[in-house]
This record gives structure tokens, C-alpha cells and sequence, in this order.
């Protein structure tokens, strides 16, 4: 069952390399999908995950992130067990569609 998990991370849009550079060296197998973007309080990253488990590993072989040493605040997880889906929603590719 997918797994999505929220990051509110209490600092500029600036330190997001931090974050992409833990997540790309190498790109876990089981991740789906991450998307980031500055927020009013800092910036927000959205990761879906292949499963809970998934996305546990790879916290537990992790060290600590540079960034998550550096913040005065903690970031904020908010993690989503999906219960539904609709699939995979796209465009369809090509000119004018």
C-alpha cells in the first residue's frame, strides 16, 4: 500500500539542496515520488513511498541529514497510509492534448 509522507521544514528554500542531495545518493528503489517547494514558513517536501516499510528502511540507514543538524526547529512529518487510489492521473503526451 502506498505511503506518502510531508516534511515542513523550518528553513529557506535555499537549504532544499541538503535534503534532494540525501534523497538522490542513490535514489531509493521503493521511492514513487518527491516533490518540494518553498512555503510561507520555510519549504515542503512530498514523498510517496512503495510501502510504510519502505520508507522506514531507508530512515533507519540513514545517519542524520547536515540539514536536519543545522535547523533550530525540528522539521514536521506528517505521514498518509492510503486507503484509495485512482491510479496513476496524467496528461496524455503529444501536441494539443
Amino acid at each position: 500500500m502506498p505511503y506518502a509522507v510531508v516534511r515542513d521544514v523550518p528553513a529557506s528554500w535555499q537549504h532544499y539542496p541538503l535534503v534532494a542531495a540525501a534523497i538522490a545518493d542513490p535514489v531509493p528503489a521503493e521511492l514513487i515520488l518527491h516533490l518540494a517547494g518553498p512555503t510561507d514558513e520555510g519549504f515542503r517536501t512530498i514523498d510517496v513511498w512503495e510501502t510504510r516499510e519502505a520508507w522506514q528502511r531507508w530512515c533507519d540507514d540513514r545517519p542524520a541529514d547536515a540539514l536536519s543538524r543545522s535547523l533550530s526547529a525540528p522539521a514536521t512529518l506528517r505521514a498518509l497510509d492510503a486507503i484509495a487510489t485512482l491510479g496513476a492521473l496524467a496528461k496524455p503526451a503529444g501536441p494539443g492534448r
